[in-house]
This record gives structure tokens, C-alpha cells and sequence, in this order.
């Protein structure tokens, strides 16, 4: 019986040692939070709209559309062409929370302990690898590569659209293409840019990019490329529950 105490006790610690060395490693890179049109710090599970930060022909919102020249008849994330429409709201989820990383003992005497997250954990970080989802969908958004009919055209380089094809969490080979990160471009206004660069397959190969806007038939669309990059904001979505 003792020898279960001592085992018990020995995952207590290195459970201690690795929340130290988790916090000192984010100590030091000095994580920023994610910042809202209001200034406050984006938070998991919480609505937001993202909404282009060129006011006055740059947009509005982003939302579902089907692009008419796709034969897959995909759904795939759009740009409201009117600046006044927020668009659809979406959720963030961090790979911290998909993995379920909050699970650091293992199951003792058919008893598992779980780690709580704090509000500092719960909130969205820069350069963090993450989901995007439109509220109430299962699905999130993908980077997919443009279908054999249109990468036969006469330019080389297929464009590379964002879609909901993406399945939520399981970080790995099979989700590469699922997971996306913010990064701040303006010091002065809480303005971000969100770029395909995942870090949740070593060994897979990726061709980062931005995520921009690509106008095709009158509507714009979110898509991936190396060349160009299109800033946002994010704006809470005032009828979502405070968490």
C-alpha cells in the first residue's frame, strides 16, 4: 500500500517541476495576449467577429459562402464586401485546450486528477498555434489547395483557399492544415494578421503563408499566400456570455 503513496506523491512533483518550467518558458518568450477592439484580452469559448481593420472599402466581416467556380462545392470562408457587416461570429481554441493538456496526472486509484486552468490560461496568445470555428459548427477552418481545374490555369501557382473542412483538435500529421496563429502588426491599435505557419507536425512539410483576400465573381474570399496578408480586428460579440 505505501508503495502507491510514494508513487502518488512522486507525480505530484513532477507535476509541480513541469507547471514551473511550463510558466517559465512562457515567462520568458513574454506571451502577449490577444487584444479585442475594446482592449480586452481575447478569451476561449468567447464570440468574436473578425472584422477587416481597413475601414472604408476594406470590408466587413468574414463568414460561410460556396465559391460558384468550385466543383466540391465547399464551404468556404468569405469577406462581407459591406464594412457595416460584422459577418459571422467565430470561437478560438488554443492547442493547449484541443490536446487536453490540462490532464497532467494520470489516473491513481481509479481516481484521475485533473489541472484547472486559470483565467491567464484561458485567454488567446499571439504566435500560439490554434482553431478557428464559426459558433455552433462543428467543423473549422482548412487551408485547402485549389481543385486540379483551376490549378491547370496559366499561372503556376494555385491558389490556396480557406474552407470548414477541418476537424477540431487532434494536433498532428492528419490536422496540419487546421491550425493557425495571430500575430500583432500594429504596436498602436490592437491590429493582427493571421498566418498558416502550424508547429503541430515536425516532421511535416508546410508552405506557410498569410491569410488574405482573394476576389473572384464580385465576392472575396479567405485565402493563403506567401505574398500578401490582409490586417484584422477582433470585436466581441456583444451578445456572448461572459465566461
Amino acid at each position: 500500500m505505501w508503495r502507491r503513496y510514494v508513487i502518488f506523491g512522486l507525480l505530484v512533483l513532477a507535476s509541480f517541476f513541469c507547471t514551473e518550467a511550463i510558466a517559465g518558458s512562457r515567462s520568458h518568450h513574454q506571451a502577449q495576449a490577444v487584444l479585442d477592439t475594446d482592449g480586452n484580452q481575447l478569451q476561449v469559448e468567447r464570440e468574436y467577429y473578425i472584422v477587416s481593420a481597413i475601414r472604408g472599402g476594406g470590408g466587413g466581416g468574414v463568414t460561410i459562402g460556396k465559391r460558384e467556380s468550385s466543383s466540391s462545392r465547399t464551404p468556404t470562408v468569405r469577406q462581407h464586401s459591406y464594412d457595416m457587416n460584422l459577418g459571422s461570429p467565430v470561437t478560438f481554441t488554443p492547442i493547449s485546450n484541443s490536446a487536453e493538456e490540462m490532464l497532467i496526472w494520470e489516473e491513481f486509484d481509479g481516481v484521475q486528477y485533473l489541472k484547472e486552468m486559470s483565467s491567464e490560461e484561458n485567454r488567446i496568445e499571439e504566435q500560439v498555434d490554434l482553431n478557428i470555428g464559426f459558433s455552433g459548427l462543428k467543423r473549422v477552418w482548412q487551408v485547402e489547395e485549389a481543385n486540379s481545374e483551376t490549378s491547370s490555369a496559366s499561372s503556376s501557382q494555385t491558389t490556396r483557399y480557406v474552407t470548414l473542412k477541418g476537424q477540431p483538435g487532434h494536433p498532428g500529421s492528419s490536422t496540419v492544415r487546421n491550425w493557425f496563429k495571430i500575430e500583432r502588426i500594429s504596436r498602436s491599435n490592437p491590429e493582427y494578421r493571421i498566418t498558416y505557419c502550424p508547429s503541430v507536425c515536425e516532421s511535416c512539410h508546410v508552405e506557410c503563408g498569410n491569410v488574405g483576400i482573394t476576389e473572384e465573381n464580385g465576392k472575396r474570399w479567405l485565402s493563403v499566400s506567401q505574398h500578401r496578408d490582409f490586417p484584422f480586428v477582433f470585436v466581441r460579440a456583444r451578445h456572448s456570455k461572459d465566461q
